[in-house]
This record gives C-alpha cells, structure tokens and sequence, in this order.
C-alpha cells in the first residue's frame, strides 16, 4: 500500500494567456501557502510519500496533467492517490452538441483550463473499485466572481457569457468526479439560473452529486453558485482541514468530514458550502484511506 500525492497552487497568473476571451482571472495570495501547508499535512500525519509539488509558473497545464497521469500509472490496489488543487476555477459549455451542459475547470498558471474530461481520460483506467483516487479543490465552483470580492477563487466573464449560462445551463459536470462522457448521471443537476454581478446563481440538486461508478471522490470548497475565499492565511477549505484534520480521528469518514467542514466554514464566517462529489459508494469510507475489500 503507497500513498501519493500532486499538490499545485497558483498564486500568480501573470502568465496565463489561454482563457477564452472575456475571461480574467486576478492574482491570489494563500494558494502557494495552501499546497505546502496541506503537503506537509499528508506526509505527517496520513503517511503520505513526499508529494509531488507544482506552485506558481511552474503550475501549467502539461505540468499537471503529467504528474496526475504519472502518480495514477504507479497506483495499484490497495493505493491511495490525491490531487489538490488551490487556484482559480471557472465554466464554460461543454460543447456545441450540448448547449445545456457546461464544464468547472481548473485554471493553471498557463494552458488551457483542465475539466474533468481532462481527469477522466488520465483516470479511465482505474479500478474503481480498489484504488481510492481522492481530489481535494480550494477553488470555486462558480459562475463567476462577483463585483467588489478580489478576494475569491474565481475567473470573472463578460456580461454575455453570463447571459447564455443564464438562457441555456441546466446541467453542470464539476472537476474530478471522472464522469463517463456519454453519462446522463448529473443531467439537469442545476435549475432557476440567473445572473448576479459578473456570475450566476442557481438552486443545486444534491440528489446528484455523487456517482455510483465514478473513479474519483471530490472534496470541493463550495457549491455550483458559491466562491471560495481567502482567509488570513489560508484559503477558507484549506483552513478548515487543516484545522480539522490535525486533530480528527483517523477514521473520519469522506461524509462526516463534510459535515464538520460545513460547520467550520460557518465559525470562520464564510459563506460556502463544502461538498462531496463523485464515488457514491466509497462516500462512508475513512478519509484517504486505502481499501481492503472491492465495493
């Protein structure tokens, strides 16, 4: 049993030119100290081998894809293999055949944002049953960032983007739950879609959140229409597990941990909501643990 992880933040995106247009995304300021925080973390205290670190310029996107195809090669049964990512988020439509459904994607310090059909190509090998791929984003799963909050994790768009989100979106497939392309799982997962500022805002289905055969778990900052904030001296995620993990019972399962992490967010006094997404039937298992027995 081995335990590997890709740890990348982005601070600064003075770099990135790959966006689609109308697209700006701002400098962050707790992401670099999010990835070495949370590094040590794992090595400390969940056994963790010494992760493979990817921070600022060197946070682009063949640097990640790499890194998450490498450490999931080496994964076998009984491994454990984590992505965290703290950095901007952002959406766009998934493709022309599908007008309705748009992508979450991480942003990269340069290169192309990376969307779960990203990850699910690197992941489609997987057995998901035997090996825990677990991703952990401090990044907002928003529409955009509204007016006046620098402080957010969140790419901000023209008023037309928001426009179409708000005419034709019913249906979002967030980064990391390696959804199958061809899957209906998560169709019509958003509804009452409307603008506010430069993003959207949108009642979520949490009936379809997680997968039966998706090959991944995902501990996500917020919500569809949430942003994730920076805090003193973490991103509000991040904080939170740090927090809770340095001092929670090993056994912690992925659903009691969200549970505590909702209740943290609102004793720090931020406004979103952690989510579990992706593998169903993996979401009573013990936080970054390996499997004994396929389910």
């Amino acid at each position: 049993m081995t335990k590997r992880a890709v740890i990348a933040a982005v601070n600064d995106y003075s770099q990135q030119n790959s966006l689609p247009s109308g697209w700006h995304v701002s400098t962050l300021h707790k992401c670099v100290a999010d990835a070495l925080s949370f590094g040590d973390l794992l090595t400390t205290g969940y056994g963790f081998e010494q992760p493979t670190f990817l921070t600022d310029q060197a946070t682009t996107r063949d640097a990640i894809v790499q890194a998450v195809q490498d450490m999931l090669v080496a994964s076998g049964a009984g491994d454990v293999a984590t992505l965290f990512f703290s950095g901007h988020g952002g959406r766009f439509p998934a493709d022309t055949a599908n007008p309705n459904r748009y992508y979450e994607s991480l942003i990269p310090a340069s290169g192309r944002p990376i969307t779960d059909l990203d990850l699910f190509k690197l992941a489609d090998s997987l057995d998901q049953s035997t090996v825990n791929f677990t991703i952990i984003l401090d990044s907002c799963f928003s529409g955009g960032l509204h007016e006046g909050t620098p402080d957010f994790r969140s790419a901000t768009y023209t008023s037309d983007f928001v426009q179409t989100c708000v005419s034709t979106m019913d249906t979002i497939i967030p980064c990391g739950v390696t959804l199958e392309p061809g899957s209906s799982a998560l169709d019509g997962n958003v509804s009452n879609v409307s603008g506010q500022g430069n993003g959207v805002v949108c009642s979520v289905d949490d009936n379809k959140s997680l997968v039966p055969l998706s090959k991944s778990t995902v501990v996500a900052a917020c919500r569809y229409d949430e942003t994730a904030a920076e805090l003193n001296a973490h991103g509000a995620l991040t904080q939170g597990l740090l927090d809770l993990l340095s001092q929670s019972n090993p056994s912690l399962t992925y659903l009691d941990l969200i549970d505590q992490l909702r209740s943290d967010m609102q004793t720090l006094q931020v406004t979103q909501t952690p989510t579990l997404l992706g593998q169903q039937n993996r979401a009573s298992e013990s936080f970054l643990a390996p499997w004994i027995a396929s389910k």
